[in-house]
């Protein structure tokens, strides 16, 4: 296979990179402080408002249907000062920043995207960069940047619209959707490739470990397991339309084609129920808090509070 320069992995790193540095000296002009100490953000990073300033995925700012728009004014969340005469009082459009948003009608659609280059801190940023460089690189050398970039944004984009259906409240930034879309290339690459693997069973076995063990972490707090959940998932669809593919004859041939041809429409028809139940504003599970969260620890309620921001992280 031919060998390609992983310019699109390696932009995307100090665009990240870059994007902490910048939340870190706001929240320093906004707060006297680059890291949030009260309460304490375990990531070292920035307080909440920061990162909602900077374009995390925060519903109230995105569509309708929160409630948070039926307020003239809001408690300011920590990192953002109102515009009035009290600066611990807020209107939707002093966090939500950006030029402003209109409170009848909020459509910061971007955030999926801007989300994507965020991190909730410096161990966020570092968990996510050990997979991203370690292995996302590699992917990239094999299989050429715009497959992998396509994969990327799809998975990271997706994670963060399906975690939206169900945590609305709680801002959410991190790459982690994009990297478990990777992930679960890797996993669909195996498969695809079974032939060529030395051990494939050994194989498949020490993949299982570290995706069940990587959920498992997302269960932690500061963790969306949601944008984890729906960027591999995704991924899995992705991968089938975009990587490349070795043919092992003529029947590998076409069931290789037939699964792409399925993968595609699959692909569009997840990102359109996702968008629309997103902007329909009508997911209604009950359970699928359970997916964020094991019932009974004591941080499942921080999960669910608009005070915290969530952040998705990889191992």
């Amino acid at each position: 296979m031919k060998s390609h320069r992983p310019w699109f992995l390696g932009l995307m790193t100090l665009i990240q990179v870059g994007a902490l540095i910048g939340t870190l000296i706001l929240n320093w002009k906004s707060t006297g402080t680059p890291i949030q100490t009260n309460p304490m953000n375990y990531m070292i990073g920035p307080a909440s408002g920061s990162l909602i300033t900077m374009g995390a995925r925060f519903v109230p700012c995105m569509r309708l249907g929160t409630g948070l728009e039926n307020y003239a004014s809001i408690e300011c969340p920590t990192g953002i000062k109102g515009s009035g005469s009290d600066p611990a009082v807020c209107t939707l459009a002093d966090i939500c920043g950006m030029g402003g948003v209109d409170r009848a009608k909020p459509n910061q659609w971007y955030r999926f995207f801007t989300a994507i280059g965020l991190h909730g801190g410096v161990v966020h940023l570092m968990f996510n960069m050990s997979f991203q460089l370690r292995t996302g690189l590699q992917m990239e050398k094999d299989f050429g940047w715009w497959r992998v970039a396509a994969i990327y944004m799809t998975s990271g984009v997706a994670g963060f619209v399906f975690g939206a259906n169900f945590n609305p409240l709680t801002p959410s930034v991190g790459c982690s959707g994009s990297l478990y879309g990777l992930l679960a290339c890797l996993l669909l690459d195996l498969f695809q490739n079974w032939r060529l693997i030395s051990k494939p069973w050994l194989e498949l076995l020490k993949m299982l470990i570290q995706i069940c063990i990587s959920l498992m972490i997302g269960m932690l707090p500061y963790i969306d397991n949601f944008a984890h959940i729906g960027g591999f998932a995704t991924g899995i669809l992705a991968g089938l339309v975009f990587m490349p593919t070795i043919h092992f004859g003529k029947w590998d041939r076409m069931r290789k084609r037939i699964l792409m041809g399925v993968a595609f429409p699959g692909l569009v028809l997840v990102l359109f129920f996702m968008v629309r139940g997103f902007y329909d504003a009508t997911a209604t599970c009950t359970w699928c808090k359970y997916l964020n969260c094991i019932p009974g620890m004591p941080w499942c309620d921080q999960k669910w509070s608009v005070a915290t921001v969530t952040s998705s992280s990889n191992t």
